[in-house]
């Protein structure tokens, strides 16, 4: 008979402030942007090809429980939590609503729940106005009972206050009966205790048989969280940051409310998370024949063979939304953050830009190959696609562009193969044109074999969130996986990544 096994998602503090009154929280405390953070945690997940079994909330949810639109966030929350489809326990905080109406929101009472061949303990601990936390005497029986009733059922305890080690605080972090709770899980055999309330975390550590950990608070920086991964009783736990690890990151290409593709993206939130995440410098680079054309004709194409629309448009004073564009980058720019544009090609090989957009003082110009004239999807064969893409990335590198976006998604999109024998040639003209290429997972899976043939040949590399969800923003883990596997380090960045 095989082990059970399970994999944990433990998420502690968010101290989310959205609808509700905005508290005079501490400087180091985002909980504004903790609902997208949390949105964050899962995409991350999915990058790493990570699924959890099981997600815990250790409580602290909200920042202010007692705010008249506490409840509408918690709602907001438990939303992002349902779209995961990812089963959750969720315990009370002492910031968080009433205890009763919490257990409502998650369907989990305090007590035993059963899950994958382990027995989950939830306790629901009650705060004083003091702020101190203790543990009634019927939770402590309720313990005991639990492993009397299911031997041999692994026990794992969830609660929002840490139990051990003590910790150095003025501040009351532990339950006033701290060694109370820890004689009755070692007595009940529990092999895993989680707790939050303690925003730096603990980490695990194992005293009286019992194995120990603080998830740290998902609202400070560096926006942590826990995977736990166990088998039989043997308990795994990784902290993951959300937060970049690596200084100088520049990305050269994200999208903005005039995206007709754009999903939540938004410019202030998209600013405010790339700063609290560690990237260096923001470049927002719009898609050009979004803001010519309205929304049909952008999509269709047409505009690609027929050079009259583009005419038309440009013959009026504000181009149809390029003006507006260009009077939002001068609001928008700032040192921190960059303005440019996502180009396309159009009648032949003609760069899609006005004259006088054209001469703009853009900080960042993307040359990006989203269709291809000429080539009829479903009609166009293999071979003769390769030739026109070629075609166009020749047209592309000759312009005055910095970086060619999303190489070779074009196929993938067209359900074609990925032309790997058009790397080489495919860098080197990226080499003799000093453009640089984009890593982009926007849709995409980059080849790490690209990567390194245009690294070897000196073309400098450009991290891309291409964020057209809010939660792209930022998100640069698979970047620097996928440059790792192309024997591209951190260390090397300096000379390898694309910079101003």
């Amino acid at each position: 008979m095989s082990e059970s096994s399970i994999t944990v998602l433990a998420i502690s503090d968010l101290h989310y402030t959205g609808l509700a009154h905005q508290t005079a929280q501490l400087p180091q405390q985002r909980g504004e942007l903790t609902k997208t953070l949390l949105k964050k945690v899962f995409l991350r997940l999915n990058h790493m090809g990570v699924h959890p079994d099981l997600t815990v909330l250790l409580g602290d949810l909200i920042e202010d429980g007692s705010d008249r639109h506490a409840e509408l966030d918690m709602i907001s929350l438990h939303g992002e939590l349902t779209r995961s489809g990812i089963p959750v326990l969720a315990v009370p905080g002492n910031h968080d609503i009433p205890p009763s109406a919490f257990t409502s929101f998650f369907d989990c009472a305090p007590g035993l729940h059963e899950i994958r061949g382990y027995g989950f303990i939830v306790f629901d601990d009650a705060y004083a106005e003091n702020h101190e936390c203790e543990r009634s005497a019927e939770a402590l029986a309720l313990t005991k009972k639990i492993a009397a009733e299911h031997p041999g059922l692994p026990l794992i305890a969830l609660q929002h206050p840490p139990i051990y080690p003590a910790i150095d605080s003025h501040y009351p972090y532990r339950p006033v009966n701290a060694a109370e709770i820890i004689d009755s899980f070692e007595k009940a055999g529990v092999i895993l205790s989680l707790s939050g309330h303690y925003h730096k975390g603990q980490k695990a550590r194992t005293h009286e048989g019992v194995l120990y950990h603080t998830v740290p608070a998902l609202c400070e920086s560096p926006f942590r969280f826990s995977l736990i991964r166990i088998t039989g009783t043997r308990v795994e736990i990784e902290e993951i940051n959300l937060a970049m690890q690596t200084p100088n990151i520049i990305d050269v290409h994200c999208h903005t409310e005039h995206a007709y593709c754009g999903t939540t993206v938004d410019t202030a939130p998209c600013i405010a998370l790339s700063q609290a995440l560690g990237v260096s410098t923001l470049c927002f680079t719009e898609h050009a024949f979004q803001l010519y054309f309205e929304k049909k004709t952008a999509m269709g194409f047409k505009w690609q063979n027929t050079p009259s629309l583009a005419e038309t448009v440009w013959a009026t004073p504000e181009r149809h939304r390029m003006a507006a564009y260009r009077r939002f980058a001068q609001k928008v720019r700032s040192p921190f953050t960059k303005i440019g544009l996502e180009v396309d090609l159009y009648n032949n090989g003609k760069l899609l830009l006005a004259p006088e957009d054209a001469e703009a003082d853009w900080d960042i110009l993307i040359g990006a190959i989203h269709f291809i004239q000429d080539f009829i999807p479903g009609k166009t064969g293999q071979k003769d696609a390769e030739n026109l893409f070629l075609r166009d990335v020749e047209h592309l590198v000759g312009f005055d562009i910095d970086v060619l976006a999303h190489p070779f998604r074009f196929f993938s999109r067209n359900r074609l193969e990925t032309p790997t024998r058009l790397y080489p040639e495919v860098a080197g003209l990226l080499a003799d044109s000093g453009v640089a290429v984009e890593v982009n997972f926007h849709t995409h899976q980059p080849d790490p074999e690209f990567i390194r043939q245009c690294a070897e040949k000196g073309v400098k590399i450009a991290f891309a969130s291409d964020a057209h969800d809010l939660a792209e923003a930022g998100e640069f883990w698979p970047h620097v996986n996928v440059l790792r596997q192309a024997g591209i380090t951190p260390k090397t960045y300096a000379e390898t990544l694309f910079s101003f």
